[in-house]
C-alpha cells in the first residue's frame, strides 16, 4: 500500500510539473512589440498587411506599422462611412448615420505621420470639403476637439487646389510636432485660403507646441504674408525653421525674434540685404542661442562688411553647419578666424560670400589651427601669394578638411605650390573644388581642370609620404632587431 501511495504522489508531481512548463514557441514572440515594430518598418504595406493576419502577436505591431504613414485620407474616413466619389470628390454616402466609433478609433489612433498631395488630376480623387467638414465636426463631438487623426505627430501638405488649406484644420491637434507645406504654382485663391488657415492656427497656437516648421512657395510672383509671419512668431517651442522664400529682412526678424529654441534655420530671402535692416536682423538670429544650423540664401550684396558684422553670433556656440554667404563678403584675418574658432568650436561647414576681395591663403594656417572640427569650408582665398609664404619650420598639425572652395581661379603655375603648402596642413582626404559651394555648379572648365591637377598632386604627395614613412619604419625595425 505504501508503495502504490508514493507511485501515485509521484505520479501526480509530474502532471503537475508539465502543466507549469509553457508550450515552446518561436524566439520572436518573445521580442517586444516595440521591437516588431521596428522590424515591420522594413516592411512594404501589403507584407504588413499580410502578416498582421498571420497571428495575434504580429497583429498590433504590423498594423501599427501599415497605418504609421497615410498618403490619403480616404482610409480613414472610409471606417466612418462608406465613401462614393461624385464629381465634387469623395463623400459620404450614408451622412455618418451609423458609425462604429471603436473601431475607427481602433485604426485611426495609429497614424503618426500624414502626406497629403491635393492634386485636381490623377486617379485619385480629392476629398470633398463639405465630408471633410463633417468628419471633424463628428470627431469634435467625440473627443472634445477638433482632429481626425488625433495622435498624428507630422503632416505634410502640397496644396494645389483653393481647398487644399483648409484639409489643414481638420487634421490640426495638440499632438501634431512637425508641419511642412509646399504651394506650387499658388494662385489668388490659394493665397487667401492659406492666409485664413494660418490666421485661424494663430488663435489657436496656445494648443499646438510645433517643433518643425517647414513652408515653400514654389511660385516666384507670390510669398509669405504677414498671417504666416505671425503664425511662426507664435510658436516658441519651434525648433526647426525652414522658409522658401521670404520677401524682407523686417519679416525674418518679426519672425524669429520670439524663437529664441531655434536649433535650424535655413531661410530664402527674395531680396539682398541692406545695411539698415542686416544688423538688426543678425542680432535678432544672435538670440537664439541654441542654434545648430544657420543657413541664409538669395541675391548676395556686393559690400565688403567688417567682421563686427557677424560678431554679435559669436555666442551662438553650438553651431556646426554656417552659412554666412547671403550677408556678402566679410573681411578677415587671422585675430578673427581665431576669435571665430573660440566661439564655434564645434564648427563642421562654414562658408562665406565667395564675391570681394580674397584673404590670403597662409590664412588657411589659422582655420586649420582654430577649426579642428571642420570639415567642409567655402572662403575667398587669394592663391597667388601662396608664392610668398615662408616655409614651414615646425611641424604643424595635420588637419581632416575634406572640402575645399577657394573660389578665386588657380593658375597653372601655383598649382605646385598650392598643393605642396596644402599637404602640410591637411590630412589625406582633402579635395578642391572650383564651385561657389556645396551642392553649387563647379567654375569654369579651366578652373575645375586646375583644381584636379592640385587633388591629383595632393595624392602624390600623400603616397609618396606613406612610402617614405613605412620606409623608414621598416629600417629603424631592422635596426632594433640588430
Amino acid at each position: 500500500m505504501k508503495n502504490r501511495s508514493q507511485r501515485i504522489h509521484s505520479g501526480s508531481q509530474v502532471k503537475a510539473a508539465a502543466a507549469v512548463i509553457a508550450p515552446a514557441q518561436p524566439a520572436i514572440f518573445c521580442l517586444s512589440t516595440e521591437v516588431l515594430e521596428k522590424i515591420f518598418s522594413f516592411l512594404d504595406q501589403r507584407s504588413c498587411y499580410h502578416a498582421a493576419r498571420t497571428c495575434k502577436r504580429f497583429k498590433e505591431p504590423a498594423l501599427n506599422r501599415l497605418w504609421h504613414e497615410l498618403t490619403t485620407l480616404a482610409a480613414p474616413l472610409s471606417l466612418l462611412d462608406e465613401l462614393t466619389n461624385t464629381g465634387s470628390g469623395w463623400t459620404f454616402r450614408n451622412g455618418l448615420a451609423r458609425v462604429d466609433w471603436s473601431k475607427y478609433w481602433s485604426y485611426a489612433n495609429r497614424v503618426r505621420q500624414v502626406r497629403l498631395a491635393d492634386k485636381s488630376q490623377g486617379r485619385k480623387a480629392h476629398i470633398n470639403p463639405q465630408a471633410l467638414f463633417h468628419a471633424l465636426v463628428a470627431t469634435t463631438g467625440q473627443i472634445g476637439h477638433g482632429a481626425i487623426l488625433p495622435k498624428a505627430k507630422r503632416l505634410q501638405f502640397d496644396f494645389q487646389r483653393p481647398t487644399g488649406p483648409a484639409m489643414m484644420l481638420s487634421l490640426i491637434s495638440p499632438a501634431v510636432r512637425c508641419i511642412t507645406v509646399t504651394i506650387p504654382q499658388a494662385s489668388e485663391e490659394t493665397s487667401q485660403a492659406a492666409s485664413i488657415v494660418f490666421s485661424t492656427l494663430t488663435s489657436m497656437s496656445s494648443a499646438l507646441k510645433l517643433e518643425q516648421f517647414d513652408i515653400t512657395v514654389s511660385d516666384a510672383r507670390r510669398t509669405l504674408d504677414s498671417s504666416i509671419i505671425a503664425f511662426i512668431a507664435s510658436q516658441l517651442e519651434l525648433q526647426c525653421l525652414r522658409i522658401h522664400p521670404i520677401n524682407t529682412l523686417s519679416s525674418l526678424k518679426e519672425a524669429i525674434s520670439p524663437l529664441t529654441s531655434l536649433r535650424a534655420l535655413d531661410v530664402t530671402c527674395r531680396s539682398s540685404p541692406y545695411n539698415s535692416l542686416i544688423e538688426d536682423t543678425i542680432r535678432s538670429i544672435a538670440s537664439c542661442i541654441e542654434l545648430e544650423l544657420l543657413q541664409i540664401q538669395g541675391p548676395s550684396s556686393n559690400t565688403q562688411h567688417p567682421f563686427s558684422l557677424i560678431q554679435p553670433l559669436l555666442p551662438c556656440r553650438r553651431l556646426v553647419n554656417l552659412d554666412i554667404s547671403w550677408f556678402g563678403p566679410i573681411t578677415l584675418n587671422a585675430s578673427d578666424v581665431g576669435e571665430m574658432g573660440k566661439a564655434w568650436t564645434k564648427l563642421e561647414s562654414l562658408q562665406f560670400s565667395l564675391i570681394g576681395n580674397a584673404m590670403p591663403v597662409a590664412l588657411l594656417l589659422t582655420f586649420a589651427a582654430s577649426f579642428p572640427s571642420l570639415r567642409s569650408l567655402v572662403v575667398p582665398l587669394d592663391v597667388s601669394t601662396v608664392d610668398t609664404i615662408t616655409p614651414l619650420t615646425t611641424e604643424v598639425p595635420t588637419h581632416e578638411l575634406k572640402q575645399l572652395f577657394p573660389g578665386s581661379p588657380i593658375k597653372e603655375t601655383h598649382v605646385q605650390p598650392f598643393a605642396e603648402f596644402l599637404s602640410t596642413i591637411f590630412r589625406p582626404g582633402l579635395r578642391i573644388f572650383s564651385g561657389s559651394g556645396p551642392g553649387e555648379p563647379n567654375g569654369s572648365k579651366e578652373s575645375s581642370r586646375h583644381c584636379d591637377q592640385v587633388n591629383n598632386l595632393l595624392g602624390l604627395i600623400w603616397r609618396a609620404e606613406d612610402r617614405a614613412r613605412r620606409k623608414l619604419k621598416n629600417e629603424l625595425g631592422v635596426a632594433v632587431g640588430v
